[in-house]
């Protein structure tokens, strides 16, 4: 598990087993949601505007007789119905010559059933940006008329426009609006594979299904003592079969059992004491570009391959607050924000190559390392931040993951860090959010068992609370585990059981 022992900015925790800057070492971890705009849909009327053509009845009326001067108006062509009633070359329609009184659009003149704006110009939950606009009209009565293909916003803007950046991210499959669960986030700390535990597997799933979760968070490497493995030459090795087979058999334990899995590949660990000397490998994987496409080449990419598609896969995970192993972390040993960032570009690109509907994110410690127009803060993992530090086009995240715990505020006490305290669009991101660790304790003055719907009420897209088998490693040295957040798991669900209990 992880603890978070230590402030998150600039304090050097104790070198305890895994513990991580302010809540998370081995045993710790933390969780989000916004309203939907209900005002994102494209309009009811989809008329065809005031050009309506004639419909079948919109005859010129018998008395419509051709003349020299009485033009028969813009709207008022001749029908067909008249026997006499032709506009003649000039389309002029006598001195009186008008239309005649029936001579307009008829009744099906209208834009037709199908001018709407489509299922798709809604608002949805998402983007902060993302609302249907003005522009999401039927058009004027074409069969496609929708608010266009990409009007769909997510979950997290308080307005729920459509905007072209409310989309789930480059052919991703569609990240659930509000991805309710838990994490493991191991049984083995970083030895679940290739040897899992399927006993109690299975025994976690179905008591975060049953409670009405359906996203566990799982930690793959971790420290990478076990796997991925290196050679002689400090490369990682070829991916053997019984990983791919451990793997296997946890998704399809989670897919018999109704949930899927966030696969976590990298913690912080992986430069911490807890590695041993497999750190060296390690940070030369996070710092050396031959050693970090071997990785790709010989393990990432056949893993991928190998599981793409398989019903029990949710998302990939590139790291668990890799800021801990960053220039102001807490790890045993540092690397660079850039190491970190390109690291972060370079296997989100290899995801997205090898499976383009994979959904990628990344687990950071705080906002203050992914926020958007905050004094202080910044966001590392915007694309425009990957892309300059790895080059990798596709190298980008589908979602946001940010963790929480009140050891980790930049002060004493206050919210300045937390989802609690502010709703989703406070921090100015452009695509949906989870909150993914957070204690299922009383927080910032919401009650335990209220978290999730909270988190939901305030437009984060995900909670996954920290975590089913805490062992202790927290502040207070009290476990932190079930069933303490099954009561806010239920109570979310039972409110929103169709977008809750649909999502997987």
């Amino acid at each position: 598990m992880k603890t978070r022992l230590a402030i998150a900015l600039g304090l050097v925790v104790a070198s305890l087993t895994g513990a991580c800057a302010t809540g998370e070492t081995d045993d710790t971890g933390t969780g989000g949601m916004g309203g939907d705009g209900a005002t994102g849909s494209a309009g009811t009327s989809g008329s065809a505007g005031t050009t309506g053509t004639a419909g079948t009845t919109g005859t010129a009326g018998t008395t419509g007789i051709a003349g020299t001067t009485g033009t028969a108006g813009t709207t008022g062509t001749a029908g067909r119905g008249g026997t006499t009633g032709t506009a003649g070359t000039t389309g002029t329609a006598g001195t009186t010559g008008t239309a005649g009184t029936t001579g307009r659009g008829g009744t099906t003149g209208t834009a037709g059933t199908t001018g709407t704006a489509g299922t798709t110009g809604t608002a949805g939950r998402g983007g902060t940006t993302g609302t249907a606009g003005t522009t999401g009209t039927a058009g004027r009565g074409g069969t496609t008329g929708t608010a266009g293909t990409t009007g769909v916003a997510g979950r997290g803007g308080t307005t729920g426009t459509a905007g072209t950046t409310g989309s789930a991210g480059s052919g991703s499959t569609a990240i659930c609006n509000f991805a309710s669960g838990l994490n493991i986030a191991w049984v083995s700390f970083a030895n679940d594979v290739p040897n899992p535990n399927m006993a109690t597997f299975n025994t976690i799933f179905k008591n975060t299904h049953d409670a009405g979760g359906r996203v566990i968070r799982w930690w793959f490497h971790t420290n990478g003592t076990k796997t991925p493995g290196y050679d002689g030459s400090g490369m990682a090795q070829a991916l053997p079969q019984s990983h791919i087979d451990g793997v296997k058999a946890i998704l399809a334990a989670a897919n018999s059992n109704g949930v899927g899995v966030n696969i976590s590949l990298w913690s912080f660990d992986m430069l911490q004491s807890n590695a041993g000397n497999t750190y060296v490998q390690n940070q030369a994987l996070l710092e050396n570009d031959a050693n970090r496409q071997a990785y790709i080449d010989r393990y990432l990419t056949p893993l991928v391959n190998a599981i793409k598609g398989t019903p029990g896969l949710y998302s990939w995970e590139i790291f668990n607050e890799p800021e801990g192993m960053g220039p102001r972390g807490w790890a045993t040993h540092r690397t660079t924000q850039a190491a970190i960032q390109k690291t972060v570009n370079w296997l989100a690109a290899a995801i997205h190559t090898a499976d383009p509907n994979a959904r990628v994110t990344n687990g950071s410690q705080t906002f203050d390392y992914c926020s958007n127009g905050i004094s202080g803060k910044s966001n590392w993992y915007s694309d425009s931040a990957l892309r300059a530090a790895g080059g990798k086009q596709n190298g980008t995240l589908d979602f946001y993951e940010v963790h929480y715990y009140d050891a980790n505020e930049s002060q004493a006490s206050g919210t300045a860090l937390s989802p609690f305290g502010h709703p989703a669009t406070y921090w100015g991101l452009d695509k949906k959010l989870v909150i993914g660790e957070f204690y299922a304790v009383t927080t910032d003055g919401v009650g335990t068992n209220d978290l999730y719907t909270n988190l939901y009420n305030s437009g984060y897209n995900g909670a996954w609370a920290w975590q089913y088998n805490d062992s202790g490693n927290t502040p207070s040295g009290t476990p932190i585990k079930w069933p303490s957040m099954q009561t806010a798991i239920q109570n979310v669900y039972n409110a929103h059981q169709t977008e809750v209990g649909g999502c997987k």
